[in-house]
């Protein structure tokens, strides 16, 4: 699949551009603060509905307006088209449409368009901590099977609200405040054992993919 055409509407630096493209490669060259990155940036917040960069939304959102637009037509590999729009608002609820049709959930867009993204700050995968890593299978997970975003957000609000109860108990554990930690204790051994499955699955998966990257650049001269 790939973007055939997209529109940027108080996106970042952009007060208003239609790009179109090309099957194949396309290579966006430019000078500094141009708005390459930031054309990046739009196609791949399709994909997720979150900027690559870890900022929030109204980030995106060009200084002195009140909102952005991204809508890019999507054509997959057997010819289907998909027209995809993002309304991104400073103040209130973001909205997306497929095809002029409201989805219900955000995250049924999740698999309607996939991309990935190479970046500078994927150096973190490397020196950061394991949470990084574990963010990255997660995304990948999700990019695979979609399925995957509700049991990754249910494990963070098992976690959130497991984290909000020890912090409210001042270092003090009332018989209720135990009863209620046991509740998401067994939730979180539960979900987190799923989706730490899922994870190891992944890991399989992409295992023989990686040596051989990691062989072909240790034996080069």
């Amino acid at each position: 699949m790939g973007i055939r055409r997209i529109e940027l509407t108080n996106f970042r630096v952009y007060q208003h551009a239609i790009i179109e493209l090309d099957p194949g490669v396309t290579a966006i060259i430019g000078r500094n603060a141009q708005g390459k990155t930031s054309l990046a940036e739009a196609m791949s917040y399709l994909s997720t509905l979150q900027s690559f960069r870890g900022v929030p939304n109204d980030a995106l959102v060009r200084e002195g307006e009140d909102s952005a637009y991204v809508r890019a037509l999507i054509v997959h590999d057997d010819g289907r088209e998909i027209l995809v729009e993002a309304e991104i608002n400073r103040a209130g609820r973001n909205k997306v449409l497929v095809n002029k049709q409201k989805l219900a959930r955000v995250r049924d867009l999740l698999g309607v368009f996939r991309s990935t993204v190479f970046a500078p700050t994927d150096l973190q995968l490397v020196y950061e901590g394991p949470s990084v890593r574990r963010d990255m299978l997660d995304d990948a997970l999700v990019a695979l099977a979609p399925k995957n975003d509700a049991l990754r957000l249910e494990v963070d609000r098992i976690i959130r609200q497991r984290n909000v109860l020890l912090k409210q108990s001042n270092g003090r554990l009332t018989d209720d405040i135990e009863t209620t930690l046991d509740v998401w204790d067994q939730q979180f051994a539960i979900k987190g054992a799923q989706l730490g499955e899922a994870r190891a699955k992944l890991v399989a998966r992409l295992s023989p993919f990686v040596s051989e990257a990691y062989e072909a650049l240790a034996t080069e001269p």
